[in-house]
């Protein structure tokens, strides 16, 4: 259900590269192992920190799908089986959560520029709320694809749901930080998470929960209720907020 627990993985195969001279492998393993912690030093972690962040998932989903097509030239297996994992993830390359990437610090202006262009085109795509791309897309022409080919009509849907002021849309980008319209709605987005991965890891937590302390559901649900509140008075470990007297 969940893979929630494949970073500690991580961690782990790094930790035992390090150790690896101390440890009797075979050099097969050894060298299976190399290759997996490879992937996760140059490729994985980076993509891994900021996957909770919505506003980054459009552009980042593309841009690793790039950097996996590049990995062909180190490593064509691991290429391979991570390009056609995350073909079936790819829920923010879609018209309205492409819009997401003009609140994105790493998009430079003048991808931006060109997203506002391409709104008021009618170019709708033929994908749904989903992108599954083609074998053909896959193989190639995917790669050539910019943020910006993913916008279209459909994309100012986001601007509805969201209720935001699209009246920075008709500045230039460079002038977007100092807009108001724009800097209400980047507070708005900033703050979304990406629905799958917040979903996976509290999955995971309450696989762990599930039984540890009580079995019966009416007491469990007591506990719940206790934990969010918990959160809501200490949000974070800062030795602030840890003084803080709790209050019934």
């Amino acid at each position: 259900m969940h893979q929630a627990r494949w970073m500690a993985r991580a961690i782990y195969a790094l930790k035992i590269a390090l150790l690896s001279a101390q440890l009797k492998m075979a050099n097969e393993d050894k060298a299976a192992l190399f290759d997996v912690c490879l992937f996760i030093v140059t490729s994985y972690v980076k993509p891994w920190l900021q996957c909770i962040l919505a506003v980054k998932a459009p552009y980042q989903d593309l841009c690793f799908l790039k950097s996996m097509k590049a990995y062909e030239k180190i490593d064509t297996n691991v290429s391979k089986a991570a390009l056609q994992k995350l073909s079936h993830h790819l829920w923010y390359l879609s018209d309205e959560m492409a819009a997401l990437s003009l609140f994105d610090d790493d998009v430079d202006q003048q991808i931006k520029r060109k997203m506002v262009k391409n709104f008021t085109k009618d170019n709708p795509s033929t994908h749904g709320k989903r992108y599954i791309p083609s074998k053909e897309e896959l193989c190639g022409s995917l790669y050539d694809k910019n943020i910006y080919d993913f916008v279209s009509v459909k994309s100012k849907a986001l601007f509805t749901r969201l209720q935001i002021d699209d009246s920075f849309l008709n500045e230039e980008p460079s002038l977007w930080p100092n807009n108001t319209s724009f800097q209400d709605a980047k507070k708005k987005v900033s703050v979304l998470r990406a629905v799958n991965d917040t979903a996976e890891r509290a999955v995971k937590m309450m696989q762990e929960f599930h039984g540890l302390i009580t079995v019966e559901e009416e007491q469990k649900q007591f506990l719940l209720r206790c934990v969010q509140e918990h959160r809501k008075i200490y949000p974070d470990c800062k030795k602030q907020t840890l003084k803080r007297k709790f209050v019934e």
